[in-house]
């Protein structure tokens, strides 16, 4: 929706440039020269991963900002942005004046997470962050799941496995609240497997698999991770209930739980297994 508005205003910008422009009139007249794009990013001060971007005003009357997800949306010419994980982000901002458009680009080093609006403990997935994970027995034979220095790795072995699993922990939601969502998988490519990620009300039981809610995944079957893979599941994920903003809500408050299962059914999660980092749910 935000990209349909986003080619909407501008589109209807620059018709109103041409329009404008190409009017009849009685004395001599140039259309305006080109808006010049350009912004500052300045870390704000007290505030962790939050950045304000400031735009040049001369000759503007419209900005849309992209933070990276590539998405741009109207705003005005400062703009703050936060960053939940670490990496590097391109903003790109779109300037649009009576002369038309004009677009440039900063790309933002993050260092670290942010982990302190994020409803997940041990989010991390890294070896110190096990402490805060149960691991589920969904019956049969498990996957195996190993909290490592880059990560929590899931695994299988052979090319036709049979296997299935989880690990999970429970954590406290309010009702009609938007909560961003997000988690980065890694691997090279899975075969007749999966890699899913849950938020459920029910409790997770010993012995039988999960089921409740399973928002976004990775699904041989539906279409994705064949090939090598490296992002926010998100966004290269092909199943599941939740939308590609990656912003869910929940119809009550209370306790939920986190789940992320894996595992194949006549295949492998792949060489090397299947890397999960940086599972967050921010407020």
């Amino acid at each position: 929706m935000r990209n349909l508005f986003f080619c909407c205003g501008l589109g209807l910008a620059l018709a109103a440039i041409c329009v404008s422009g190409c009017t009849p009139d009685n004395k001599s007249a140039s259309l305006s020269a080109l808006p010049k794009a350009s912004f500052t990013v300045t870390p704000l001060s007290g505030a962790t991963n939050t950045y304000i971007c400031s735009a040049g005003t001369q000759g503007v009357f419209a900005w849309y900002w992209s933070s990276g997800n590539g998405n741009p949306s109207p705003g005005t010419s400062s703009d703050t942005i936060h960053f939940s994980q670490h990496g590097n982000y391109r903003i790109v901002l779109t300037a649009v004046g009576e002369g038309g458009y004009d677009t440039t680009s900063q790309v933002v080093s993050v260092a670290n997470d942010d982990l302190g609006n994020t409803l997940i403990a041990g989010g991390m997935l890294n070896t110190a962050s096990s402490s805060s994970w149960t691991f589920l027995n969904t019956g049969g034979t498990a996957t195996t799941f190993t909290f490592g220095a880059n990560g929590l790795v899931l695994s299988n072995t052979g090319s036709g496995a049979n296997t299935n699993g989880g690990v999970y922990q429970a954590i406290q939601v309010q009702a009609g609240v938007n909560y961003k969502f997000s988690a980065i998988v890694q691997g090279a490519g899975i075969n007749a497997s999966w890699v899913e990620f849950y938020i459920g009300a029910t409790v997770p039981t010993q012995g039988s698999d999960y089921s409740d809610n399973k928002i976004y995944s990775l699904n041989w079957w539906a279409g994705c991770a064949h090939n090598a893979f490296n992002g926010d599941v998100v966004s290269i994920g092909c199943s599941g209930s939740g939308p590609s903003s990656g912003t869910i809500t929940f119809p009550t408050s209370g306790t939920y739980y986190v789940v992320i299962k894996a595992g194949s059914a006549g295949g492998n999660l792949g060489s090397g297994g299947v890397t999960v980092t940086d599972i967050l749910l921010d407020h």
